[in-house]
């Protein structure tokens, strides 16, 4: 470790103002204008010439971080009075204010793409704003209660929140110590680097591939650590703590300065002598001296990739330098990085599918110069299309299409209308709806330290409403029939750390062990239920493990599910048994009834702003999966509902207005989403939304929202609903009209049927599929008739085997005979005697399931293995031997019992 002497080769500038401000941040933009804040709360733009272009903000406190949007036409600035403002840098006069920071802030920062914005205050608290386009005004999606450490507004201390260069993940110092990193999307703990400082971090930051993060801290200490396995690479002490960190984009360089006001460059910071470490800015180094060095014509003469098996790659379209590619690079979502072989197999592989012309991209590893020697053979066209596409601006843009879903809740509002400036953390009295079905709805009023719940029914007759005052401020609701579920995640308190804890007496270790215990339990995340009527059954509460939150919840008749962020799916009985936990990642929200539950879940890259979500079908009582299949949505949509119509179908609904219902749903194998409503098609010209309640029958239940709003505000709206349609073709003409009615029934009734045969309750709704069979049939019979008129034989016939009874037959045939078709009358008279008079019936649900084995059967035991340790049955005993022991020793124990076949639900 060498501080940079005066006379060597690095040159700097010096940027003079007439203000002499006091400078306490600055931030630099891609075109390379600079933005200067100061103790005496100016904000100062200067050109790329250096030269004073404007004054872009006064404020009456001091300044503390700024952040240039990564397009460079923004610029986010964190102060002391607990406000972010967004400012259009071409005209100052643009401002946005984003409140919900109870403090003074610290610490603010944009994502390599602009969409979101970390910010921290001198309290610990972390907040994430999505300043998206597609956001009518930004709004804070998640906050980290406490998860950073107090700190004094003019400390040293930076509490710097650093996204990582692709934004799959973000760091910030913690509270013992350490340096936290959280995923994006679930804004969850990813994982914890500590161990080396021995007072609290002051400063981060990213090295230009992600793969290194430096940190700082109050004991001089600066800490270089490798994130992929969580240790330090060099730990060095300097003369006097450490207040800002910056990598240089193209060398093994780290750039440091200090209280002092000294300025220290780190040469070679990444040990060059062990091949385990890669370059901290190797890929960049690479494609920019391709940008540079000049071409000459040369044959190529490599087709390979070489990389170390520690380095990560980032494998998405963004890889493929092609000119699709990169129009749509900013369209592209985040992952994790991908593990390699000892060849860069996981590179290579991207690289043949997503790329021809980066076949001959040598990556200079050892630093013998590869990357120079194939950077003069490159084709000229293909440097030409890096240059256009700028690639030195998206060096460090190796995204992957992935980005894990948001997980909602359906039936769930925010607190309050989108407003200009207006954060999503609620204001005292501010309420929102926690869930709003067919049974009720829960509301929630925050009241800051507590909040006050209103559980309302819209059959008082069977349950009455109540309310309960929220000391947890539970942020996840469900309702159903058998009791309401709430849910709150995880509330990290403060702790003390390894090295205070060495320090105190043995004497107290016991009961500080203890309070630790309690302290620690009340942080956790917690699923709390009640029951709906207080009687024999009573209310409970679960906590989650130690870094667990919990992400979504549903309840049906028999069952609580919840799914975490440890990617578990834990299924809980009404009383409170734990009854089943399987593990499922990425889950976007669940939906339940009876004793079905509906998960929906991300399994790969999103393209188009489409996530790729499937959907599993379970059986929470005997946790079968019954379907499991990709999720279908419209074109350029979002999920917005999801949950089960009266009749248990289940159902969804897109942000394109299309609500769907999952048709042969008992079926193996046979389930399809069919579209069962158009809400654009049904509106019309009105310009109207509807936000989905809940389906019945054959209707669909909706509030119906005018103007700019999107969701449902108080007091209560009254629920409309609406009959449901299927986007046929010329429903407007009386043909497609009778169609669609023939359709929607039949789809309705075989749903129907089958959740009676599964329930065994077939002869008990005997009556009423009589009734939909006879109502498809007069369909059918004006049909044919229209068809008779217009002497479509063909299609009358078609028509007739539509028609499910013999009587119904009968009126075709003198149909026909009216419109003196005697041809197609004695063709509907044999298709009588076919369909009719030979004991023809439609498969049932249990004839579906014998085609599908019980089990599947294998020739080869694995439990006579020794290792298996069971032991066979020894027949030469006499079975009463086996049980040779007193009553009382067996009278809890569960006898063993056989495995059953299949077996319908009877919920």
């Amino acid at each position: 470790f060498e501080i940079q002497k005066e006379d060597q080769e690095h040159m700097s500038t010096d940027i003079q103002d007439q203000n002499e401000l006091h400078v306490t941040c600055l931030s630099t933009s891609t075109s390379g204008s600079v933005a200067v804040g100061s103790a005496d709360g100016h904000v100062v733009l200067y050109r790329p010439d250096h030269s004073l272009d404007k004054m872009l903000v006064r404020s009456a406190v001091p300044v503390r971080s700024l952040s240039f949007h990564p397009s460079g036409n923004k610029l986010a600035i964190a102060t002391d009075d607990h406000m972010i403002r967004i400012v259009l840098a071409a005209d100052n006069s643009k401002i946005v204010m984003l409140e919900g920071h109870t403090s003074p802030l610290k610490s603010v920062h944009y994502n390599h793409n602009g969409t979101h914005l970390i910010s921290s205050d001198i309290e610990g608290d972390i907040r994430i704003w999505d300043v998206s386009n597609t956001k009518p005004v930004p709004e804070c999606i998640k906050t980290l209660k406490a998860y950073g450490y107090n700190v004094p507004p003019d400390a040293i201390s930076q509490s710097t929140v650093a996204w990582h260069p692709d934004g799959s993940c973000f760091a910030f110092p913690g509270r013992d110590r350490d340096v936290r990193v959280f995923k994006t999307g679930l804004w969850s703990p990813f994982f914890t680097l500590q161990g080396e400082h021995t007072s609290q971090v002051i400063t981060i930051a990213w090295s230009p591939n992600g793969y290194y993060l430096a940190s700082s801290a109050e004991d001089n200490s600066v800490v270089v650590w490798d994130t992929k396995q969580k240790r330090a690479v060099r730990s060095e002490i300097t003369s006097s703590p450490v207040t800002s960190l910056a990598w240089n984009p193209r060398e093994n360089e780290l750039t440091m300065s200090d209280t002092y006001g000294q300025l220290r460059v780190w040469k070679d910071v990444i040990p060059t002598d062990n091949s385990q470490y890669p370059h901290p800015a190797l890929l960049a180094q690479t494609i920019k001296k391709e940008l540079t060095q000049p071409h000459k014509s040369q044959p190529r003469q490599s087709q390979s990739v070489k990389m170390e098996s520690s380095q990560p790659i980032y494998a998405g379209n963004s890889l493929a330098v092609d000119d699709e590619a990169l129009d749509g690079a900013d369209d592209m979502s985040l992952g994790d990085p991908l593990d390699m072989d000892d060849e860069g197999q996981a590179l290579e592989d991207v690289l043949e599918e997503e790329g021809e012309d980066l076949g001959d991209f040598v990556i200079d590893d050892d630093g013998a110069g590869y990357a120079e020697q194939e950077t003069e053979q490159r084709p000229k066209p293909t440097i030409e299309r890096y240059a256009a596409a700028d690639l030195q601006k998206q060096q460090l843009k190796f995204n992957s299409a992935f980005e894990p879903p948001t997980p909602f809740q359906p039936g769930e509002t925010p607190y309050h209308k989108p407003e200009p400036g207006k954060g999503f953390d609620p204001a005292p009295g501010e309420r929102r709806y926690m869930a709003y079905n067919l049974t009720g709805a829960i509301s929630t009023i925050f009241e800051g330290h507590h909040s006050v719940i209103n559980v309302e029914f819209h059959d008082q007759t069977e349950h009455r409403n109540f309310h309960f005052t929220d000391m947890q401020n539970f942020s996840l609701g469900a309702l159903s029939a058998s009791g309401t579920v709430f849910a709150v995640e995880g509330k990290e308190a403060p702790k003390k750390s390894r090295h205070e804890r060495e320090d105190e007496d043995n004497d107290d270790d016991e009961e500080e062990e203890e309070d630790g215990k309690e302290q620690k339990l009340g942080t956790l995340s917690a699923l709390y239920y009640r029951p709906n009527t207080w009687g024999t059954d009573k209310d409970w509460t679960q906590h989650m493990l130690p870094g667990e939150d919990i992400m979504n919840v549903a309840i049906n008749r028999i069952s609580v599910i919840v799914t975490t962020s440890l990617g578990y799916v834990r299924i809980f009985s009404i009383s409170g048994i734990q009854r089943h936990l399987f593990s499922l990642e990425n889950v976007a929200c669940i939906s339940a009834m009876t004793d079905l539950a509906l998960i929906v879940y991300a399994v790969g890259p999103s393209f188009k702003h489409q996530h790729n979500l499937h959907y599993l079908l379970l059986n929470t009582d005997n946790f079968e999966v019954i379907q499991k299949d990709k999720l279908q949505l419209s074109s350029d949509s979002q999920l917005n509902w999801i949950g089960f119509s009266e009749t248990n179908q289940a159902a969804t609904y897109d942000s394109a207005g299309v609500l769907r219902v999952l048709h042969r749903q008992r079926r193996p194998y046979q389930a399809t989403w069919v579209p069962v409503f158009d809400s654009k098609a049904y509106a019309g010209e009105r310009t109207e939304k509807y936000w989905p309640v809940g389906v019945l029958r054959d209707r669909f239940v909706c509030v119906v929202l005018r103007g700019q709003n999107m969701y449902p505000f108080f007091p209560r709206p009254p629920v409309k609903d609406l009959p449901l349609q299927l986007p046929l073709l010329d429903t407007h003409m009386e043909v497609g009209a009778l169609e669609e009615k023939v359709m929607r029934t039949h789809i309705g009734t075989l749903h129907e049927r089958d959740e009676a045969e599964a329930t065994n309750a077939i002869h008990e709704f005997g009556d009423t599929f009589l009734e939909a069979d006879m109502e498809m049939d007069v369909a059918l019979l004006k049909l044919i008739n229209l068809a008779c008129k217009s002497e479509k034989v063909s299609k009358a016939l078609d028509l007739a085997d539509l028609l499910h009874t013999g009587d119904s037959v009968d009126k075709a045939i003198r149909i026909a005979s009216h419109h003196r078709l005697t041809h197609l009358a004695e063709k509907m008279t044999s298709l009588k005697e076919s369909k009719f008079m030979h004991d023809h019936k439609e498969p049932s649900l249990a004839d579906a399931f014998k085609s599908i084995p019980d089990i599947h059967t294998s020739s080869q035991t694995a439990l006579h293995n020794d290792l298996a340790g069971l032991k066979p049955f020894d027949t030469s005993y006499k079975r009463s031997n086996t049980f040779d022991m007193e009553e009382d020793s067996f009278m809890d124990t569960q006898a063993s019992k056989r495995a059953k076949g299949f077996a319908f639900s009877t919920r």
